[in-house]
């Protein structure tokens, strides 16, 4: 029963610490005279009814992939070759098929096609591989599992026997394979695909950090070193957004750098909606205590959107500080510093 309900410490009607209610007299009597197995039952119901903290967000890192992938190589090492099921299920695949030299499969549509070339089985390392009846004894790797569709499909397409594994997988989806690496249940959000998902159009992203490299301090002492910087950095491809486009750019930039941004971002092939930048007018104060004053910068825009559910943010320091500055909202509003894996 895990509390004594046989006895009552409350003196008369009010707030009851142990149901967690407010008892009138009536229900104070009961309290006091009710038979043991009722007040249990209405104690289980409180309890139920309590509200349940909310599950915190997990940012999952494209690393995290190959960290759990590790793990599973003694349980993939009896199969005869590995198939990646497109696309995200190639990371985890490719990698265990060069580690543990098996042959790689894909599939287009319905049908299995092994990854070679230069050889029967894939890779000029793979001419010694040999199987006497050919490769049949497969397993099927798949990033993450959240219902357990794809891999129902592949049962469907493929055979009921086949072995399905996931790196990672959700409580909900587990039935549905037959080994995972990593449970991963909701709340979370996966580096490898965030930048090209439908999240890009509800989030408002910083610049420098996110999408190129921060600038080097000798840079930001030296106008023309600056200039140049920001003219000619190269993006971190892997995070430009092509399959959606963004809403918010929020930087810390000085707005007399608007046009030199915006070729830059022309130039790269970024599709947003609107670009904010700091106030030039301001720049000494923000040089006095950049983390502080860009970060409050950024938290009131962020304040000010109900519509914008996530600030992906390159410093950690900054992040936390615009976490600080954060107003209750009617949306859960979620800061990712992306570089360090974390969600605040």
């Amino acid at each position: 029963m895990g509390i004594d309900l046989s006895t009552c410490s409350c003196s008369g009607s009010g707030f009851c610490e142990v149901f967690g209610r407010n008892f009138t007299e009536k229900d104070f009597k009961w309290c006091q005279t009710g038979d043991i197995s009722q007040k249990q039952v209405f104690y289980d119901l409180c309890q139920l009814a309590k509200p349940k903290p909310k599950p915190k967000k997990r940012f999952v890192k494209t690393s995290d992939i190959y960290r759990v992938a590790q793990r599973m190589i003694p349980h993939v090492w009896p199969f005869d070759g590995i198939v990646g099921v497109p696309r995200s299920g190639m990371l985890a695949a490719s990698y265990l098929s060069v580690l543990l030299s098996k042959p790689l499969f894909s599939i287009d549509n319905d049908k299995l096609h092994m990854l070679k070339f230069m050889s029967d089985f894939g890779g000029t390392r793979m001419n010694n591989f040999y199987r006497d009846n050919g490769v049949s004894n497969l397993v099927f790797i798949d990033d993450t599992t959240y219902n357990g569709t794809t891999a129902d499909k592949l049962r469907d397409c493929f055979g009921k026997d086949i072995k399905v594994f996931s790196i990672f997988c959700t409580s909900f989806g587990v039935r549905h394979i037959d080994r995972f690496g990593e449970m991963l249940d909701p709340p979370h959000l996966l580096e490898w695909n965030f930048f090209n998902s439908s999240y890009a159009h509800g989030a408002m992203f910083d610049i420098d950090g996110v999408f190129c490299k921060n600038v080097p301090i000798n840079a930001c002492q030296d106008e023309e070193k600056y200039l140049d910087w920001i003219s000619n950095v190269e993006p971190i491809y892997e995070r430009v957004p092509r399959l959606f486009r963004m809403s918010k750019l929020v930087t810390g930039r000085l707005e007399k750098y608007r046009d030199i941004t915006e070729a830059w971002l022309k130039k790269h092939a970024f599709y947003y909606d609107e670009l904010i930048m700091f106030p030039t007018e301001k720049e000494e104060e923000r040089n006095r205590n950049h983390y502080e004053v860009v970060g409050k910068f950024k938290a009131d825009i962020f304040n000010r959107s109900y519509r914008h559910e996530y600030f992906v943010e390159s410093e950690i320091a900054e992040a936390e500080f615009i976490r600080k500055n954060m107003k209750p909202s009617p949306i859960d509003k979620t800061i990712i510093c992306q570089n360090e894996g974390v969600i605040l």
